[in-house]
């Protein structure tokens, strides 16, 4: 492992699944995330979340987290929900958007002023997993793109590990149902979410730090490592195995770490 200073980074952002917990379906803690976790607020450090899980909520992610043991603050939770939210509101203010996603990934939408709706007409289709979506709803979102909606990909998982209806499984991604439509319709979506360095970028503003204050602590080369580089943080990578992994396409960016630890214990020994 490198030596690098980490005494002066005060803005700390921590992926979700595999490394924080094993993932949102299977909230089990990480004790060594726990323990760098809790460290870094007896330092008085800022700990946040950023996490490409597009088909809940922040406050359902929030709920999760908080739950399975670390001290966090709601406004300090971003999923990719929320990500595409602010791009689609930064696009267009109180745009109608026909929202994909399980469980509360509409929340976010609400949060930011858009109109989620069922009814035409449509601004913004914007797809996040969804274990139980219907037909209808998929032939829906591909009809109000060939009539001119944009096409907007929460996160960017093509199929992801979890348990559903009380069923352990790979069920496919936003990123397998976004490429249904693409294919139908013959247009490209932007993909919000991590590697994405805009997403970095505007955490770290929202919650008033600077990129070379900050700091990202995730699993995935592909997703964390590769967007928190590219956007100019310092990057930890923890190893948890590679079967847990979520692919990612990260194209040509550096998926590199600054650090490779095996477990995150090793930062708490360097304070």
């Amino acid at each position: 492992m490198a030596d690098y200073s980490l005494e002066d980074k005060t803005l700390w952002l921590f992926d979700v699944d595999n490394t924080l917990i094993l993932d949102v379906d299977h909230p089990t803690v990480f004790s060594d995330a726990l323990n760098l976790w809790n460290r870094l607020l007896e330092l008085e450090k800022t700990n946040a979340i950023l996490t490409n899980v597009g088909r809940l909520s922040s406050r359902q992610i929030y709920n999760a987290v908080s739950g399975a043991g670390y001290s966090v603050d709601l406004d300090k939770t971003f999923s990719a929900g929320a990500a595409a939210a602010a791009y689609i509101a930064n696009q267009q203010t109180g745009a109608r958007c026909f929202v994909i996603g399980e469980g509360g990934a509409q929340e976010d939408f609400i949060v930011k002023g858009l109109d989620v709706t069922n009814n035409p007409p449509v601004d913004f289709v914007a797809i996040g997993a969804d274990r139980g979506m219907t037909f209808a709803e998929l032939n829906f979102a591909t009809k109000m793109v060939k009539d001119g909606a944009g096409l907007i990909c929460i996160s960017g998982s093509r199929d992801y590990p979890g348990i559903y209806l009380g069923s352990e499984d790979v069920y496919i991604g936003e990123r397998s149902i976004v490429a249904a439509i693409e294919d139908a319709t013959g247009v490209e979506a932007v993909i919000v979410g991590k590697p994405l360095p805009e997403i970095f970028h505007a955490t770290v503003e929202l919650l008033g730090f600077s990129i070379t204050d900050s700091v990202m602590v995730g699993d995935n080369p592909q997703s964390d490592i590769a967007g928190g580089r590219a956007a100019g943080m310092m990057t930890i990578l923890v190893d948890r195995g590679k079967e847990n992994i979520v692919p990612f396409d990260s194209g040509d960016l550096d998926k590199t770490p600054h650090m490779h630890v095996k477990s995150l214990d090793e930062i708490v020994k360097l304070f």
